[in-house]
C-alpha cells in the first residue's frame, strides 16, 4: 500500500490508514429482487396491478474510488403478464461519511426518456429527482399518457428492511408533467431473492 510517497507494508502501520469501508446500503441492495406494485396517474391512468424485477450489481469500471453499480428493472401487468415498462442505468455514490452520502442516477426508458437524478443516501435508504433540467428525450419519445403532456420531473426513493426475512424493500416513482404537478406514480413492494 502506499501513503504519500511511502511504501506502507507494515502491519502495524497499516492498521492506522483509514480505509474505505463497503457501502452498507450496496451491500443489502445488490442482487435480484422481485415482488409487486401498484402504479396510478390521476385522473388520466387509473390504477393498475403490475409485478417487477429489479437486478442491481456492481459496474465497470468499480472499486473503492469508483462505487458504481449497474440496475435494470421490467414491470409486467400483473394479470395479463403485458409488459409494461423496462429501464436500466446506474448508481455512483460519493461517501461523506461512514453511513450517509451523495448519490447520483442515471436512469434511461425504453419510451426514450433519459433522466439524471442526485440526491442522498443512508446505510438503508435513498432519495433522488430530477434536478437542474436533469430530463432529456428524443424528438420521437413517446409521451406516457395521453392528454398529460411531457414529464417535467422525477423523483425516486427507496427504502430497504434488511432484517426482514427475505429482506424486503419499498421502491416509489413520483413525477410531474407540463399540465399535473408532482403525484405518486409507482409503488412497489421487492424482496431479495436467494441466490
Amino acid at each position: 500500500m502506499i501513503s504519500g510517497d511511502v511504501i506502507v507494508d507494515d502491519p502495524m502501520l497499516l492498521q492506522g490508514l483509514p480505509r474505505q469501508r463497503p457501502l452498507e446500503i450496496m451491500e443489502y441492495l445488490e442482487g435480484t429482487w422481485v415482488g409487486e406494485g401498484i402504479g396510478e396517474y390521476p385522473p388520466h391512468l387509473p390504477r393498475f396491478p403490475f409485478v417487477q424485477e429489479l437486478f442491481i450489481e456492481k459496474a465497470v469500471p468499480h472499486s473503492t474510488k469508483e462505487l458504481h453499480w449497474s440496475f435494470r428493472s421490467v414491470c409486467r401487468h400483473r394479470e395479463t403478464k403485458e409488459g409494461l415498462s423496462s429501464e436500466s442505468g446506474f448508481l455512483r455514490f460519493f461517501p461523506e461519511a461512514l453511513d450517509h452520502g451523495k448519490l447520483e442516477m442515471v436512469c434511461t426508458a425504453s419510451n426514450g426518456l433519459a433522466e439524471i437524478n442526485e440526491g442522498t443516501y443512508s446505510q438503508d435508504s435513498f432519495d433522488v429527482w430530477t434536478r437542474y433540467n436533469g430530463l432529456t428525450r428524443p424528438a420521437k419519445a413517446s409521451q406516457p399518457f395521453a392528454g398529460v403532456g411531457q414529464v417535467t420531473e422525477v423523483r425516486r426513493s427507496c427504502q430497504i428492511w434488511p432484517s426482514n426475512v427475505p429482506m424486503s424493500l419499498e421502491y416509489r416513482v413520483e413525477m410531474a408533467t407540463e399540465r399535473s404537478a408532482m403525484q405518486p406514480h409507482l409503488v412497489s413492494r421487492l424482496r431479495k431473492k436467494d441466490i
